[in-house]
C-alpha cells in the first residue's frame, strides 16, 4: 500500500469533519446533492464577506495545498463522491474558524436528521 495514503489532509484534523463525513458515508447519493448545494451556498456568503475585508487572508498554506493535491488520487470514497470533494474543495479557501464553524452546523444538522 502507498504510504501517501496515511497522509492526514489539512481537514482531517480538525472538529467534527470525521463525524461529518461518517454520517454522510451512510446517506444517499442524492442527499450528497441536497447538503452540498446548501452548503457551498454557506461557503461562498463565506467567501463574499472576507473579500470585503480590510486585509483578506492570502495564503491557503502548505497543507490545505497538498490535501487537495491529494484528493486527485481519489483513495477516499468522498474523493470520488461529487457533491462532497466540491465541499472540501470550496472550504479550502476559508480560514480556520469558518470551515471549523460549517462542520460543526454540518454535524449539528445531520446528527438531528438522522436522530443521533
Amino acid at each position: 500500500m502507498d504510504n501517501n495514503y496515511n497522509y492526514k489532509r489539512w481537514y482531517d484534523t480538525k472538529p467534527y469533519t470525521n463525524e461529518v463525513l461518517s454520517i454522510l458515508k451512510d446517506l444517499s447519493l442524492q442527499s450528497h446533492y441536497d447538503i452540498a448545494r446548501e452548503v457551498l451556498r454557506i461557503i461562498e456568503i463565506i467567501k463574499v464577506n472576507s473579500r470585503e475585508l480590510p486585509q483578506p487572508p492570502l495564503s491557503l498554506g502548505i497543507d490545505r495545498v497538498m490535501g487537495l493535491f491529494s484528493q486527485n488520487y481519489s483513495r477516499r470514497w468522498y474523493d470520488r463522491n461529487l457533491p462532497i470533494a466540491r465541499i472540501f474543495k470550496s472550504a479550502s479557501c476559508l480560514q480556520d474558524e469558518d470551515f471549523q464553524n460549517i462542520m460543526q452546523g454540518m454535524f449539528t444538522s445531520l446528527k438531528r436528521e438522522n436522530g443521533q
